[in-house]
């Protein structure tokens, strides 16, 4: 009966340690350089400045990589199931905007599942590939694939005190044949612009269109997870 119980206990532990979550670090709300808002283990992997909020001073977006893998349960199909487990380094896209009489910055949102993870690219490796700020938005972009490519950007910009999709991209295509599906969203007008033909010959093969893009309100950084986790159209993910 002690050799069940002693095995029997060491069970509950070996369960206890496999349902351990990750918890990510909250970072600081208000410091002055990118080293100070790094947390311990975390690196700065991308960064840009430029002005966020229309007030003449440059602000600071910041991607964080943790130093290790873990094993990520990553949301894929849709918004709300987290359906695939992967094994990889967490990231941490935050934003902060400067004062511009002390120079400090000032954390103005934090978020820990947008930015695509580097095993998330397939066999052209890490998916990230941009991060810009121009003209008062944010600019994120994505790639990966293989034969069948994909490109994804999105841009947000901030208004009303958050973080809105205002735009996005979506680039489907035969790095070989050079076959497309091109999707350009504009939420702001509720317009898609789709256009299907070839990468190679865009003038001579393509066929545009456009139509009305229907959806109850636009999308945050809160009620928009990650990438590939709206279904925007039955099919059609963004």
């Amino acid at each position: 009966m002690k050799i069940f119980c002693f095995y029997f206990l060491m069970l509950c532990v070996q369960l206890g340690f496999a349902q351990k979550t990750f918890i990510f670090p909250k970072i600081k709300t208000q410091g002055t350089s990118v080293e100070q808002f790094t947390p311990a283990n975390w690196t700065a992997i991308d960064q840009a400045d430029g002005d966020l909020n229309k007030d003449g001073s440059a602000d600071l977006a910041v991607i964080f990589e943790y130093h290790k893998t873990i094993n990520e349960t990553r949301v894929y199909g849709d918004n709300n199931s987290a359906i695939i487990k992967e094994t990889q380094k967490p990231r941490i896209l935050a934003i902060f905007f400067k004062d511009r009489s002390t120079g400090a910055y000032h954390l103005s949102t934090q978020n820990n599942d947008f930015i695509l993870r580097s095993e998330e690219g397939g066999k052209l490796g890490d998916p990230l590939q941009q991060i810009v700020i121009k003209d008062q938005q944010l600019y994120l972009r994505f790639q990966g694939g293989s034969e069948w490519r994909w490109e994804l950007g999105y841009t947000f910009k901030f208004e009303n005190k958050d973080w809105f999709l205002t735009s996005a991209i979506n680039l489907y295509f035969n790095q070989n044949t050079g076959d497309m599906t091109e999707r350009v969203y504009d939420f702001k007008t509720r317009e898609l612009f789709t256009t299907v033909g070839n990468l190679h010959r865009r003038d001579i093969a393509n066929r545009k269109t456009s139509e009305v893009l229907y959806f109850s309100q636009l999308r945050t950084f809160k009620t928009f997870k990650k990438p590939w986790a709206w279904e925007i159209m039955p099919n059609v993910y963004l």
